[in-house]
């Protein structure tokens, strides 16, 4: 039983958390435990689970359970999800409707990015194209003053985008996990 569990906690370390994994491996000795105290055999309890195929069925659980609050942890769910969706037939179509939305959501991050370092380039170019061109002190300080405006509002724009996207994706993981689980169980 020992070989088999550690087995397991080296399939599930793969793919998940060590809390997790502590989590998993725990439950899976309180099943065996349960099942030998009903007088069943543990050749017999072993035989019934393959620790590849349990790391792969509990990802939709576990990324559905995961609280997905940092950059990284959303990523590595992320992917995980993709893998888990695009490796099981029956789930493909779920996994490129996964893939598409996230690459549209990850475009809008890059061209929110874009916009913004052209418009600093653009007020770049305007203020010194406005100090060459002989205004005065006070337009030129009126015009620094608009554009600083302009950029701290884009600057403001950028991290609600950078927010209402991580929550999407959060939204997202949960969706697709919920969706994969229950399609799973269908099987």
């Amino acid at each position: 039983m020992k070989t088999w569990l550690k087995e397991l906690e080296r399939e599930l370390k793969k793919r998940f958390y060590l809390t997790e994994v502590d989590d998993i491996i725990s439950y899976y000795e309180e099943m065996i435990q349960e099942r030998l105290d009903n007088g069943e055999s543990i050749d017999e309890i072993l035989s019934d689970y393959d620790p590849k195929e349990i790391a792969k069925s509990m990802t939709a659980d576990v990324v559905m359970k995961r609280a997905n609050d940092t950059y990284k942890s959303i990523a590595k769910s992320s992917k995980q999800l993709m893998v888990f969706l695009l490796s099981s037939p029956l789930l493909i179509p779920l996994g490129f409707a996964y893939v598409i939305i996230m690459i549209v959501a990850v475009s809008l991050l890059f061209s929110l990015v874009v916009t913004i370092f052209a418009s600093i380039v653009g007020m770049v170019g305007l203020f010194i194209n406005m100090y060459q061109s002989g205004l005065g002190q006070n337009e030129i300080i009126g015009f620094v003053g608009i554009g600083l405006m302009t950029f701290s509002f884009l600057i403001l724009v950028s991290i609600w985008l950078y927010q209402a996207v991580q929550q999407l994706a959060k939204k997202l993981l949960y969706i697709f996990s919920k969706l994969a689980k229950n399609k799973g169980e269908r099987k």
